[in-house]
């Protein structure tokens, strides 16, 4: 996590939602490591069976479709990261087009 997106400085509300959220998003992580470790330590589950279910859970159609969009964006954004040019030229033909506002 990296803090707040530089227009939130602007936008208290804006900065304070964004922190919640990163704040929930890290207090479930803690969480789920918390709930692994019990299960682990008490030799319930195996660390390679947590693995298999996390694969298996991933490819579920609840998640698959989020993380691949997700990916998918990541992509796009490290390859404007690298050629911002090209990145600003797409940018403004979708403006220009009406694809985003």
């Amino acid at each position: 996590m990296s803090g707040i997106s530089r227009d939130s400085y602007y936008d208290t509300e804006k900065a304070i939602n964004e922190l919640l959220l990163q704040k929930q998003v890290v207090d479930q992580a803690v969480d789920v490591q918390v709930l692994l470790r019990i299960l682990v330590d008490k030799e319930i589950i195996t660390r390679d069976e947590v693995a298999q279910y996390r694969d298996e859970v991933r490819q579920s159609p609840k998640y698959a479709n989020a993380i691949s969009k997700i990916d998918h964006q990541l992509k796009g954004f490290e390859a404007a990261k690298d050629n911002p040019q090209e990145y600003l030229k797409a940018l403004l033909k979708a403006k220009m087009e009406g694809k985003i506002k």
